[in-house]
């Protein structure tokens, strides 16, 4: 299989004395945490474009939760985009920036092979959208659109339904998908290489695209530590 590389955006932590340098990394394709103070950080990086869905940008805020970003018009960051950071999420941009110590300059140029990885295809919540069912039927899987292949949640939302191993029912053994030609929406938009590619390959398989948590235990410890206080 031919892989296409990309160049992923390096992730850098800044205190806001720094924010020109931030600006200059972000600018030359990187991210940037703004660390306001301990317990507030802004992620800076280059405007989402909208017509592209693969943006680096726009995944690493998705993976956040979030969905919208504020666009400058002024002053140091302007041109660019920011978002504040959930505080829940404040270890997940620590996170990257540790994950990235170790690679130099702005970006960095990967190149993963899907079927050799699959991470995206486990433990994941697809939520299938109207024109999902749709593809379904008239691809001749009307079957798809139900039990045991997709639940409808008690909000109303339709999921793609898991194995016990939490592997999506459609990986096949080789990791390549069986539904491939009418796969769902959110599958077809899954990007290599972004924030939510790289924590299900770290999630999942325990691969680390830079430096591993030193200790993986302690990391969720301190995780569930940083919640309780927020909460």
């Amino acid at each position: 299989m031919t892989v296409t590389p990309v160049h992923r955006p390096i992730v850098r932590s800044f205190k806001p004395k720094y924010v020109k340098e931030a600006a200059a990394h972000v600018r030359a394709g990187g991210h940037a945490v703004i660390w306001e103070t301990d317990k507030r950080a802004v992620l800076v990086f280059p405007k989402p474009a909208e017509d592209n869905p693969d943006d680096f940008g726009a995944w690493a805020i998705y993976d956040l939760g979030k969905w919208r970003w504020h666009t400058h018009t002024k002053g140091t960051f302007k041109g660019l985009a920011s978002t504040l950071v959930p505080r829940d999420c404040l270890w997940i941009v620590k996170r990257r920036a540790e994950r990235d110590s170790m690679h130099p300059g702005p970006t960095r140029k990967i190149a993963f092979d899907c079927t050799k990885c699959a991470a995206c295809c486990q433990d994941n919540e697809v939520i299938l959208q109207d024109e999902d069912l749709a593809r379904f039927r008239e691809g001749g899987r009307a079957d798809l659109t139900k039990a045991p292949f997709a639940k409808r949640h008690k909000d109303g939302r339709v999921l793609l339904t898991l194995l016990d191993n939490k592997k999506c029912r459609h990986l096949k053994r080789d990791n390549k998908c069986g539904i491939y030609a009418i796969r769902p929406h959110p599958c077809r938009e899954f990007p290599m290489g972004t924030e939510c590619c790289l924590y299900a390959r770290w999630d999942v398989l325990k691969l680390h695209d830079g430096v591993p948590p030193e200790d993986e235990a302690r990391a969720v410890a301190k995780r569930r530590a940083e919640r309780s206080v927020d909460a």
